[in-house]
């Protein structure tokens, strides 16, 4: 049911392909599919969790693929649903490792649904809170010569998710390889306000551009990416404490590293139950909160307004 209803969903017409009307025909169609997966997909995925024992790649690999993500008490009781979404992909991972906050977890107390999944493959690592930064930041440090792929804790995956972001990868291997991408836009030689950004950007052939990554679905890291400075938990806690896709691209500017990505899933994610309730969405996007940490960031790393890449593609 997951897999044929997202196909359709994703098959979909971009939301700028028809005006208003296909953004409408988007809108509508997540909003029907989510009711059908929240009362489909859990109750399906308990009555076959024997047809998957482990949820993780065992064989030998060259470089291992660790997958990344956090979350906090207000969605924990539905992080199982992603775990299994991640476990069931087409392309597997070696590890799947949950960060959570160490002050308002411990292991005992976390639900069994969890506990249940560790025996299959995911482990759970209590860390010290870094917001949603959290998502990336360990694994990146201890897994410096992985693939790292990040995602979130909110959304209902397809199962060829991580297969996308394999074959972008082989496409552009010195890339970071994204699902989705927003084009940051310009006015003059201004950087306009988010809201104005193309959103769900699919690129042609061009991977210098002027890319904001999203990790909600899906990033691709190559391995040894990052510098010390990007590593500064002052900088990004005090400049972009809740924008980690803000700091993480700008990064990539500042070093060079171009983000590639493909049409296969630029549209939003379709979120688990209620837990999109609790997203950063209205400070980040609809609060302007992503317009000033990026003028922050870009302050504090003096590049100006992105001029370069005014005029890609």
């Amino acid at each position: 049911m997951m897999k044929g209803v997202l196909n359709i969903y994703f098959k979909l017409p971009h939301d700028k392909s028809f005006g208003i009307f296909s953004k409408i025909i988007n809108r509508l169609a997540a909003r029907i599919i989510k009711r059908i997966l929240d009362r489909t997909v859990p109750s399906h995925f308990l009555k076959t969790l024997d047809r998957y024992p482990t949820g993780v790649n065992l064989e030998p690999r060259d470089k291992e693929i660790v997958i990344s993500l956090t979350s906090f008490p207000g969605r924990i009781a539905d992080v199982w649903i992603v775990i299994e979404c991640l476990f069931r992909q087409t392309y597997k991972a070696d590890k799947i490792i949950l960060w959570i906050d160490k002050e308002r977890f411990n292991m005992e107390e976390l639900p069994t649904s969890l506990k249940n999944q560790m025996k299959r493959g995911l482990e759970i690592r209590l860390v010290e809170d870094l917001r949603s930064h959290t998502k990336y930041y360990y694994a990146l440090k201890e897994y410096n010569n992985s693939f790292v792929i990040t995602v979130d804790d909110d959304c209902y995956y397809p199962e060829n998710l991580i297969e996308n972001l394999m074959k972008i990868h082989r496409e552009y291997p010195n890339s970071i390889a994204a699902n989705r991408i927003h084009k940051i836009q310009f006015e003059d030689n201004r950087i306009v306000p988010y809201k104005k950004w193309s959103h769900n950007f699919s690129p042609k052939n061009s991977v210098n551009g002027a890319y904001l990554l999203t990790g909600v679905s899906g990033v691709l890291y190559p391995p040894n990416l990052f510098d010390a400075a990007f590593f500064d938990t002052s900088v990004f806690m005090e400049k972009c404490k809740f924008a980690d896709d803000i700091w993480l691209s700008v990064n990539a500017f500042r070093l060079g590293i171009n983000v590639a990505s493909n049409s296969k899933f630029n549209k939003d994610m379709i979120a688990i139950s209620k837990t999109g309730e609790v997203r950063l969405l209205n400070y980040n996007s609809k609060g302007n909160g992503n317009d000033s940490q990026l003028r922050a960031v870009l302050d504090h790393f003096k590049m100006g307004n992105l001029e370069k890449y005014k005029n890609s593609n």
